[in-house]
């Protein structure tokens, strides 16, 4: 959990109004997801170095047996850049979830791994819309169905899958508005051409209905408050982003507040 509030304030909290059990598996899966991210964001790696880590690691999480003495092994060329986040991966990827689930979160750690490294060697080039929900679904859309996996796994709650994509696609398209200039300063634009930040708000709102619903869908209790906080706090950036008005602490943390942190 302390690595988890160092690596995401934003997501720390939606992820705190879990209990037991589901609140550790998630954490560990955000985390395993996050190192994947690390790698395929740094701007010290370059795209080869990319490639061979997450297509290297897409193959560990499908074999047999999977060590940490493997992920040194893969990772040491590199070590120097991986951020901790990302050197501790068998952590967050084997140790930590549930051995009954555990299977499930490596078949979409290891396709998200692939589908970043196929991104890496088109240089995340999104010439049109059809790019970006390509882009999106791989890299949020297919989490929100994970995640779904999880709740009918822990809680018998059944959502639907075009919905999860929705509230993947809504939370992924406002991160990308919201980190627009800090990725176009290490050389990426994951806006398509000729697009605004306004364009991209619009992208995120078309798919707020579906998002809602998938919230909604979900009785009352933990696993509806990670999701109603989550895109609470995604709304509210949407709103910064298009009003120019700043996103800070105290504005997300009034949000959290709204809902009770389980024990």
């Amino acid at each position: 959990m302390e690595t988890l509030k160092s690596t995401s304030r934003t997501f720390f909290l939606p992820i705190m109004r879990l209990d037991g059990e589901l609140r550790d598996t998630v954490a560990a899966y955000y985390l395993a997801n996050r190192a994947l991210d690390q790698i395929e964001d740094h701007p010290d790696l370059t795209p080869e170095a990319k490639i061979d880590l997450l297509c290297g690691v897409s193959r560990l999480l499908q074999e047999e047996t999977f060590t940490p003495g493997q992920v040194d092994r893969l990772f040491h060329p590199h070590r120097t850049h991986l951020e901790p986040v990302t050197r501790r991966f068998y952590d967050w990827a084997v140790q930590l979830p549930p051995r009954d689930i555990a299977p499930r979160l490596w078949d979409s750690l290891a396709t998200l791994a692939d589908r970043m490294a196929d991104w890496v060697r088109a240089d995340f080039r999104i010439d049109g819309q059809a790019d970006l929900d390509r882009y999106t679904f791989a890299v949020a859309s297919s989490i929100g169905i994970t995640l779904s996996d999880l709740w009918n796994r822990h809680a018998s709650i059944v959502t639907g899958f075009p919905e999860a994509v929705a509230f993947g696609r809504a939370v992924q398209a406002a991160n990308i508005a919201w980190n627009h200039e800090d990725d176009l300063a290490r050389g990426v634009d994951f806006f398509p051409t000729g697009w605004t930040t306004d364009d991209m708000c619009g992208y995120a709102r078309r798919h707020l209905p579906a998002a809602e619903a998938y919230v909604e869908s979900i009785p009352a209790g933990p696993i509806r408050d990670f999701c109603s906080l989550t895109l609470d706090i995604f709304r509210a950036t949407l709103s910064a982003l298009q009003e120019g008005t700043p996103l800070d602490r105290t504005t997300i943390t009034a949000l959290a507040d709204r809902y009770a942190v389980s024990d």
